[in-house]
């Protein structure tokens, strides 16, 4: 019985975001023939526009864990041969790891996320984990003022922003400025897709359901038995990790970031893009082009 209303509830969800899906299309088919001449970017502004009203309407239907487990399920792909439309939604938690962000807010260091990077240090073998940890709190902090020798890139690389690792792209000029100057490849072996992400400046939670083995591991955890939030009960040294790196169970009650990536068509045109949206604030970072 249970079961079956699971499924009712989540073919619902499903057809309702057909839906809503549809329904946009619609408004975007009015706004591309307005500017059927403008560049490929212009475009994909107001159909992301479009995407970011869908996140909302479902964002405000989940209620628990469940229902986000099955928002993460995306939609089909849509195609529209009548309009040459065609789009695919990929969502994927980012919150299930650690936003590197975060270890630097309002000129307070997080000591805790400090030693995580440590321990990443010492697991793969960083040859100078001090340089390493200076150069990521010399990005995000607002000044020129160097912590260690050459660790401030805005000094030395023309087209570096301080103020936040925005992106990928940065966090790899970060990555093949400290294999320049310390002479280590190490930093190429560190897996950091499955580590951390590039959100922005607040106390992020990480979804301790939905952690990567490699990330509980290096959190402290026992990454072979762990099996999510409900283990995080059993033994005073896994309270403490939880506490120390804000371990929490998915709730909207929380800033929650995900990454939404678009796969999209109009006629001819093919593009992709993507954005961090925040489940509770509903507000979009990080647009880019991929």
């Amino acid at each position: 019985m249970k079961k079956g209303i699971a499924l009712l509830i989540t073919i619902g969800f499903i057809v309702i975001l057909t839906s809503l899906i549809a329904y946009i299309f619609t408004l975007s088919n009015r706004a591309f023939d307005e500017v059927n001449n403008v560049k490929k970017r212009d475009q994909s502004a107001v159909l992301c526009s479009d995407v970011k009203k869908l996140l909302d309407s479902y964002a405000s239907e989940i209620e628990d864990d469940k229902d986000f487990s099955t928002f993460l399920l995306g939609t089909p792909p849509f195609y529209d041969d009548r309009s040459g439309l065609g789009l695919e939604v990929e969502i994927k938690p980012l919150s299930d790891k650690i936003n590197i962000n975060s270890i630097l807010i309002n000129k307070k260091i997080n000591k805790n996320l400090v030693q995580f990077l440590q321990k990443i240090c010492e697991t793969y073998n960083i040859l100078d984990p001090s340089f390493f940890i200076a150069l990521v709190l010399d990005s995000i902090d607002q000044d020129s003022v160097e912590r260690e020798a050459l660790s401030e890139i805005s000094l030395h690389e023309v087209k570096y922003s301080n103020g936040s690792i925005y992106n990928k792209t940065q966090f790899e000029i970060l990555e093949n400025y400290y294999a320049d100057v310390v002479q280590d490849k190490n930093i190429f072996n560190v897996p950091w897709n499955q580590l951390i992400y590039f959100g922005g400046k607040n106390s992020s939670i990480v979804d301790c359901d939905r952690m990567s083995k490699e990330i509980t591991f290096l959190l402290g955890l026992d990454s072979e038995n762990f099996t999510g939030c409900s283990d995080l009960n059993s033994s005073k040294e896994d309270k403490e990790i939880a506490m120390k790196y804000n371990l929490k169970k998915f709730s909207k009650e929380n800033n929650y970031d995900i990454l939404v990536k678009m796969y999209y068509q109009v006629n001819s045109i093919k593009d992709r893009a993507s954005f961090i949206y925040d489940m509770k604030t509903k507000k979009v970072s990080n647009f880019e082009f991929f």
